[in-house]
């Protein structure tokens, strides 16, 4: 069970390059071929009897894109050549918004490295958070969102973050390729209702034994609260040391189609661990 194609968003954030060499770390661990795609924005062109003023500016602006976009390229092919010499990968440009480009190269790979969205302020999503949600909620494939920081995905302490819903279950199933490689694996149910489920209660206990048949053994943690879930899990995070989070789409029936449920943006933006998340 592994990745063989993995797509990596290119921009012009700070964690450009760590993205890359986590996608030549994947792509050496399971043999994959990196995508690398850029969007070079929507084409517009001038309106008709506005000038060859306004040609000349569209047209600048075109090649300023592209010139971006080569430098990208160039980017990923050094980066990768250095990290990782000898693995396969294609640069793809593509003049549309970038959260439709990721979603359409993400829809014929196995996983998609994204930009984590920095906290915005008075409830404004970022454009770099607009990217992030449109592609978990558009692309049809996991997605996994990292800081600057990440320099590795594999092989360390994996924490799934379990309610038993069908989001949670459908993350479980794409991550297993890294849960297989992970030195620990611990299963985190957040709970906000009366009683303390252990590790034979269920959902706990048919998740246990679903990765024991893979040969995991987890331990399991559980936390009953009140407060949001999101912060709850961030703390649980940093406590146990963590190097990856598993988590579902958290949202609201069917507004979640649409929009993004608070928990799954508090994890988006504030957790100091990459995550892998599943819609």
């Amino acid at each position: 069970m592994d990745y063989r194609t993995i797509v990596v968003e290119l921009g012009p954030d700070a964690g450009c390059v760590a993205r890359i060499r986590v996608a030549a770390d994947l792509a050496s661990c399971f043999g994959a071929h990196v995508i690398g795609a850029s969007a070079t924005g929507l084409r517009i062109d001038p309106v008709r009897g506005a000038g060859d003023d306004a040609a000349w500016y569209a047209e600048l602006a075109r090649r300023r894109r592209l010139g971006q976009a080569a430098w990208y390229g160039e980017l990923l092919g050094n980066t990768l050549a250095d990290a990782a010499p000898g693995i396969t990968f294609s640069h793809h440009v593509v003049a549309e918004e970038p959260g439709w480009v990721l979603a359409q190269e993400a829809r014929v790979a196995d996983i998609v490295l994204l930009a984590r969205p920095g906290p915005t302020g008075g409830g404004v999503p970022s454009l770099a958070a607009e990217v992030a949600e449109y592609v978990l909620l558009n692309a049809g494939r996991p997605v996994i969102v990292l800081s600057e920081e990440v320099r590795r995905l594999h092989g360390g302490h994996v924490v799934i973050a379990w309610d038993g819903q069908r989001a949670a279950a459908r993350a479980v199933a794409d991550a297993m390729p890294l849960l297989l490689r992970a030195r620990q694996v611990t299963i985190l149910a957040v709970w906000d209702r009366a009683g303390r489920p252990d590790a034979n209660s269920e959902p706990v206990v048919g998740l246990r034994h679903y990765l024991q048949r893979y040969g995991i053994v987890a331990a399991v943690r559980t936390e009953r609260t009140s407060l949001p879930v999101g912060p709850v899990i961030c703390d649980v995070l940093r406590e146990l040391g963590a190097d990856l989070l598993v988590a579902g789409d958290y949202g609201h029936s069917r507004v979640r189609e649409l929009v993004m449920g608070g928990t799954t943006r508090t994890l988006m933006r504030h957790t100091e661990v990459p995550v892998l998340f599943s819609h």
